[in-house]
């Protein structure tokens, strides 16, 4: 892949040769961590109705690679500001998942500290390689009851219960499905796609 292949989307807003350059430019400088990226979509958004306010411009970056997908969201007054937060985001997280490549592909088994003390002695520490970096659960719940839900209650019992997502048993599809709020507003489903045997 190249930066001819980046695919660059105007929402609520004019499309102007300045910013696309812009974009391209500072991306393009990373081209060395995403080479191997199979897309990436860079959408440009100005939220019109809401002019005026703090988070006028949003940027929204989604690279896919061969095994995950890196995936970056600013949102701010000035849009050049975000795509440089964006851009530097992005790097750092493309940095991560290549020094991680061989836990993507299977080849390293992928662990998880459950220790107090080592979540203590890595908080707040600023990671600039992730060799050593290992993350760790700080929680663990069981789900007691998985009974089938629609798609409406699962929202329902979510918002009873305060939290801002929800996995349950989705009664139309029988799939274990995730509800959640939407920093925009209005939810979201995520369900597993449809799998051949």
């Amino acid at each position: 892949m190249t930066s001819k292949d980046i695919q660059i989307t105007f929402v609520g807003m004019e499309s102007t040769k300045a910013l696309k350059k812009y974009v391209l430019e500072k991306i393009g400088k990373y081209e060395h961590l995403w080479k191997e990226a199979t897309s990436m979509d860079v959408f440009l958004k100005e939220y019109v109705n809401s002019r005026g306010v703090k988070n006028d411009f949003r940027v929204d970056i989604t690279a896919k690679l061969p095994n995950s997908a890196v995936r970056v969201e600013v949102s701010g007054e000035n849009m050049y500001a975000n795509i440089d937060e964006a851009s530097d985001t992005l790097a750092r997280r493309l940095k991560r998942y290549l020094e991680r490549k061989t836990y993507w592909e299977g080849v390293t088994p992928w662990r998880v500290l459950e220790a107090d003390a080592q979540l203590k002695s890595i908080e707040g520490e600023l990671h600039d390689t992730y060799d050593d970096y290992v993350p760790t659960i700080a929680v663990r719940k069981k789900i007691e009851d998985m009974s089938p839900l629609e798609e409406g209650e699962a929202i329902e019992r979510m918002e009873l219960l305060g939290y801002d997502q929800l996995l349950f048993r989705n009664k139309n599809t029988g799939k274990i499905s995730m509800i959640y709020k939407r920093v925009q507003g209005g939810y979201g489903l995520v369900e597993p796609a449809e799998t051949e045997i």
